[in-house]
C-alpha cells in the first residue's frame, strides 16, 4: 500500500470510529512528516526505520518525538492489520519521557488567579470565573467548558452533563463555590443562548477564546497556569481530599468524573496524590534520635 492511500484510509477509519475533527486533526499533522520524508510509495521496514532515525535527530523535546512515534506506530499498526503485512510495529519503541511533577497550587495560588481575573465588563468577569472555577473544581476540558448547555446544569443536585472526547456523554460533580459563580455570571450576561458560556457578542465561545483568556490570565501571575493545569489540580486534589476524608482514593470514581477510557491515564494523579500524602507525614528518625537526647 502507498503512503497516500494509507494515510487516506487510516484518517477515514478514525473518522468512522468516531474519533472528533480534533483529533484526526492531530493524528493529520504527526503523520505529516512521515508522509513528507516517504513520499507516495510502498510502505516498507526499512523506510519506516529511517524515518525513526530522522525523528531521534531532531532538536525536539523527548515528549515531542515520543508523541511522533506514538502516532506513527497507532497507523503503521492499521495498515499491518488491513494489508497482513509486517512492518514491524512490534519492535518500535515509545521513548520514554522524564516524568514532571504536576504543580499543584496552593490556597493562595488559587486566590491569587481568581484576584487577578478581569475583564473591560462585569458579566465578562462573571464569566470567566465560573469558567475557571469549573476547569479547577470540575475537572472540565477546555473544550467541554466552551460545549455546556443549560439543559444540562442540573442546579438542585450540583450537577452538569458533559460531552467529552467521542462525544461520549458523563456526569460531573458541581461544588458550592462553582455553582455560586455560575449564578453570578448568569444573572448578569446580557445574551440568551442555549449554551452555557458565550463570547462577547453573544456568540458560542471557541476553544481559542478559552486558551487566550487563560493565557492572558497566566501572564499575570508567578506560576505557570493553562486549562489542563487547572485539570491536573482537579484530579490531585481530589485524590488527596477523598484519601484525608475517607482513607482511601477510588481511583474508577476518578476515571469516570474526568472521562477517562483507560485507567492508567487516571494513575498518575492517585502516584502524585500518594507523594504529597507521603510528605505530608512527618516523621523523622533524625529528630526522634536529637529530641530523645536533647542535643542538636
Amino acid at each position: 500500500m502507498r503512503m497516500n492511500e494509507a494515510m487516506e484510509g487510516f484518517l477515514l477509519s478514525r473518522k468512522l470510529s468516531g474519533l472528533s475533527d480534533k483529533t484526526i486533526k492531530c493524528y493529520m499533522e504527526f503523520l505529516k512528516p512521515f508522509a513528507a520524508y516517504l513520499g507516495n510509495v510502498e510502505l516498507a521496514p526499512s523506510r519506516v526505520r529511517g524515518y525513526l532515525v530522522k525523528v531521534m535527530e531532531r532538536n525536539v523535546s523527548p515528549a515531542t518525538k515520543a508523541t511522533y512515534i506514538r502516532h506513527l506506530k497507532i497507523f503503521l499498526k492499521w495498515v499491518e492489520n488491513e494489508e497482513g503485512v509486517d512492518l514491524g510495529t512490534e519492535k518500535i519503541k515509545v521513548p520514554k519521557t522524564p516524568k514532571k511533577l504536576v504543580y499543584v497550587y496552593t490556597d493562595a495560588d488559587i486566590q491569587e488567579i481568581f484576584r487577578n481575573i478581569t475583564a473591560e465588563s462585569e458579566w465578562l468577569v462573571a464569566r470567566n470565573r465560573a469558567m475557571v472555577s469549573l476547569m479547577l473544581d470540575s475537572g472540565l476540558r477546555q473544550s467541554e467548558v466552551c460545549s455546556l448547555k443549560w439543559q444540562d446544569y442540573f442546579v438542585s443536585k450540583g450537577v452538569l452533563k458533559v460531552i467529552g472526547k467521542g462525544n461520549k456523554e458523563r456526569l460531573v460533580p458541581v461544588g458550592k463555590i462553582s455553582r455560586q459563580f455560575i449564578q453570578a455570571y448568569r444573572n448578569l450576561c446580557p445574551y440568551s443562548s442555549d449554551r452555557v458560556f458565550v463570547g462577547r457578542w453573544g456568540e458560542r465561545l471557541t476553544s481559542n477564546a478559552v486558551k487566550l483568556f487563560v493565557n492572558r490570565l497566566a501572564a499575570k501571575l508567578p506560576f505557570q497556569l493553562s486549562s489542563h493545569k487547572l485539570r491536573h489540580n482537579f484530579a490531585t486534589n481530589y485524590c488527596v481530599d477523598q484519601y484525608e476524608r475517607n482513607g482511601q482514593i477510588d481511583i474508577y470514581q476518578l476515571a469516570v468524573i474526568m472521562g477517562h477510557e483507560e485507567i492508567k491515564t487516571t494513575l498518575r494523579y492517585v502516584h502524585l496524590a500518594r507523594q504529597i500524602i507521603a510528605s505530608r507525614v512527618k516523621v523523622s528518625h533524625l529528630d526522634m534520635v536529637f529530641t530523645s537526647i536533647g542535643e542538636i
